[in-house]
């Protein structure tokens, strides 16, 4: 098997390196670095948009002034890479949006620091502010919604809020740009916009996101953000409290595309495991999610969640020919920033292509940003659970929109990968008046849990399923379904149905393989 990393040509890496730095990063006086001449560009260009009044940073770094007191701190924080928040392992990408700082930049700044912080001649740059219509970034937004006041207390925990929003649209509406203009900077950590499930107030798709440094966003050029007729969204905020009371009115823009302006529907993919149990104490745990593309697709930005525990994460794509593509590496996961790393050249693969993300957790007492090492940890939505959810923003690499396909039918090609010959479709009826449909069943061997995946909005999720043992081709398990426990007991036939009972009769499972395209490795 081949291991590819995901990067462009050296030179074609260079060139946009080069194009990304700002004029005067090229001349740097490494030798005797002054302020006015390469320190102030450098924080002009990536620290001044957070660190100016009214916004999270704890002090502002825009004049020669300001930044004098802090010069040794600054010189600390970018030498160990903890400022600018970027958090991907270098030589990955490029990315578009990637704020990290060069070694010239970083040794210009610790040498300027080492030597007195020197002023320098002359005057001193001003630092501007990104240019808006309107008070907007593209103009006049087509639709802004504002969210009620919401009160940050002084002190206390962080505060957190998911908040419905009801769009009255009645068609289909395509977002081809949106900025989040928090009321109280200070105080919002980050904010993530969502796209409601239909009929309901659960997450269905990433639309966009805010944190402290992110500027407004334009998907790329012939893309667009689908909310169906009818879907709503929904605002879920992250609150720092900083010592002042505040109140939030944070505001969101939106921009809409016609149309016959798509050129492709951006598609937000979660790349989930909600299954694991991440002991208490445990140091490194680790566990994957998992996900195989059933057509040509090309990815755009990859974006790592997890909460507190969150250690590290990295996105492996595992091509039908055997060959591996290291996508993105994050090997000091920070909660504290939620990073989508947007791809300067996309990334094009082939169906039968399973995309898996690898994650760690710190669950001891040594990570100092855990809620409780005494406890074990399980998915859940408050942040003080644990999650792992490797969004993946792509495209079809035909058409507009990916051809229509169940996601229990994406989840059984991904089972028939990961666990072979341990993986059933099962039809059954969940809702009175409705017909049988798809689920999943994983009874995995070896005494470890499984689950009983069915399908919610567009995304999969499982009930646990627990005490399973396999005796030969005979299996006994617990199903803890929502307000029931079910027991399940089948046989595998020699055509590799599995023959189960469970509850009101007995149901045939076909073998996941069964529902893997042929393009689709089943190895």
């Amino acid at each position: 098997m081949n291991r590819i990393p995901c990067r462009v040509p050296a030179a074609t890496t260079v060139a946009l390196g080069l194009l990304a730095l700002p004029a005067t990063g090229l001349a740097l006086n490494l030798e005797q670095p002054t302020f006015v001449d390469d320190i102030a560009p450098i924080l002009h260009e990536n620290c001044a948009s957070c660190h100016q009044p009214e916004e999270i940073a704890p002090m502002s770094l825009r004049t020669y002034r300001e930044v004098r007191p802090w010069a040794r701190s600054i010189a600390r924080a970018v030498e160990n890479r903890d400022m600018p928040p970027w958090d991907a392992d270098p030589g990955y990408g490029p990315f578009t949006n990637d704020i990290s700082l060069s070694d010239d930049e970083i040794a210009a700044i610790t040498r300027w620091a080492s030597s007195g912080a020197p002023r320098g001649d002359g005057e001193e740059p001003v630092y501007e502010a990104p240019a808006r219509e309107a008070g907007w970034a593209f103009g006049e937004p087509d639709w802004v919604y504002e969210f009620d006041p919401f009160e940050v207390a002084a002190d206390g925990p962080d505060e957190f809020a998911m908040l419905p929003v009801e769009t009255g649209w009645n068609e289909d509406r395509w977002i081809r740009a949106i900025e989040v203009q928090p009321g109280a900077r200070e105080v919002v950590h980050h904010f993530i916009l969502w796209r409601a499930a239909p009929g309901s107030e659960v997450q269905d798709a990433w639309i966009d996101a805010w944190a402290a440094g992110a500027r407004p966003n334009e998907f790329p050029a012939g893309t667009a953000r689908l909310v169906p007729k009818g879907q709503n969204l929904i605002g879920d905020f992250h609150y720092h409290p900083n010592g002042t009371a505040a109140t939030d009115k944070t505001r969101i823009g939106v921009w809409f595309a016609e149309p016959d302006e798509v050129e492709k529907e951006l598609i937000n993919l979660w790349v989930m495991n909600s299954t694991f149990r991440i002991p208490a104490g445990e140091p490194n745990y680790q566990a994957r999610a998992n996900h195989v593309f059933t057509e040509d697709v090309v990815i755009r930005s990859l974006t790592p969640h997890m909460h507190y525990r969150g250690k590290d994460a990295k996105y492996t794509a595992f091509l039908p020919n055997g060959d591996e593509m290291e996508l993105l590496s994050v090997s000091r996961y920070d909660f504290n920033w939620q990073t989508g790393y947007n791809f300067v050249e996309p990334v094009a693969l082939p169906a039968g292509t399973r995309i898996e993300v690898t994650a760690h957790w710190d669950n001891s007492a040594d990570n100092p940003h855990n809620p409780d090492p005494t406890i074990d940890v399980t998915w859940g939505t408050d942040s003080t659970d644990e999650m792992l959810i490797g969004f993946v923003d792509f495209v079809a690499a035909e058409g507009v929109s990916p051809k229509p396909a169940s996601p229990v039918i994406a989840k059984l090609a991904e089972l028939a990968q990961t666990h072979p010959g341990q993986a059933w479709r099962f039809d059954v009826q969940r809702e009175p008046g409705k017909g049988p449909e798809p689920t999943a069943m994983l009874l995995p061997r070896g005494g470890v849990p499984g689950g009983w995946f069915v399908q919610f909005g567009t995304l999969v999720l499982p009930a646990p399923i627990v005490d399973i043992v396999w005796e030969g081709d005979n299996v006994t398990a617990t199903a803890q379904t929502p307000g029931n426990t079910m027991q399940l007991k089948g046989s595998i036939q020699e055509d590799g149905t599995l023959r189960m009972n469970m509850g009101p009769g007995e149901v045939i499972g076909t073998p996941a393989e069964n529902e893997t395209p042929s393009t689709l490795p089943t190895g």
